[in-house]
């Protein structure tokens, strides 16, 4: 895994180089201690290392007489490709990386004995094949390797559009959270409200009922009359009676207030740590974002190349 970011990164800091342009050119290249005339590709999206181990098992495939490789450099004796010549031939491969680079370089020379080498001047007939053998070659495992890139950015961009989709549904749900509290904070306002208008109003009524209690009371006196005094009786009697529901509706009004205000102080504290919770989630999802349009801008670079 390691590796595959460390290449991912190479590439993605590296010119864009199209895989329909990894050709084949004639040069002539160091093996070992010696110059030959060789054919130069290279292979992308990959490592010294890869690109040794894939042109070693191709070679293998035709059965060499010997096949040794020492670091970079890869040796073949006598081997016979049917396709170049029914004759045996040595195959020289120098393969290097620079530092940083995703590009793999290829220098390979075929050589027929005798100090000939297939090039374009001195096997004409055979060069054709040669050097497409290298090129599918670079080019098969150039979009291999860029394939295996493009699957794993592609499944780097699902999985973090989930971890997206996750906390953008979490976001959602700490904002029904604070809405479902919001909604009963402003009802139990509202309660508490009403309860305070109560509360004056029966303040009102005890504080008048209580007036005309003192008035009727006070026509109960000797110097009135009878019936002075008995329609004053059943009217204070009629009052008293309002006057205790007035101080029971109080109470009651006064129990509203305190059930409101425990509604509002739980509320308020659901709501501030949902707040909380949604602010921090909302600064995971701009992350989160960001990482997703990281992830699609390496898989387009890639796509592109």
């Amino acid at each position: 895994m390691r590796k595959f970011y460390v290449l991912l990164a190479a590439l993605l800091m590296t010119t864009a180089i199209s895989a329909q342009r990894v050709d084949v050119e004639e040069t002539t290249a160091v093996f070992g201690k010696s110059s030959y005339p060789a054919m130069a590709t290279q292979v992308m999206f990959s490592d010294a290392k890869s690109v040794i181990k894939e042109f070693t098992a191709m070679i293998k495939g035709y059965n060499p007489e010997s096949l040794t490789a020492k670091k970079n450099l890869i040796t073949v004796d006598n081997v016979i490709i049917p396709s170049i010549s029914e004759n045996p031939i040595d195959i020289y491969a120098n393969i290097t990386q620079s530092k940083g680079s995703d590009v793999v370089n290829m220098a390979v020379a075929f050589s027929l004995g005798a100090n000939v080498f297939i090039t374009s001047s001195q096997a004409p007939t055979m060069y054709p094949t040669a050097s497409s053998i290298i090129k599918v070659f670079a080019n098969d495992l150039t979009a291999k390797n860029r394939d295996a890139i493009l699957s794993k950015l592609g499944k780097d961009v699902s999985k973090e559009e989930k971890k997206l989709a996750s906390s953008e549904k979490k976001a959602a749900g700490y904002q029904k959270s604070i809405d479902g509290y919001q909604k009963n904070l402003d009802k139990a306002e509202q309660k508490k409200k009403e309860a305070n208008d109560n509360i004056q109003s029966a303040n009102a009524k005890i504080e008048a009922s209580e007036q005309l209690i003192k008035e009727y009371s006070a026509s109960i006196n000797p110097d009135n009359s009878g019936d002075v005094i008995e329609k004053a009786s059943k009217a204070r009697d009629k009052e008293r009676k309002k006057l205790e529901s007035y101080q029971k509706s109080l109470v009651g009004y006064n129990k509203t207030i305190e059930s409101s205000n425990k509604t509002i102080e739980k509320n308020t504290k659901g709501k501030t740590k949902a707040e909380t919770n949604l602010s921090n989630v909302n600064k995971n999802i701009e992350k989160q974002r960001e990482r997703v349009r990281e992830k699609k801008d390496a898989y387009k670079k890639v796509e592109n190349m």
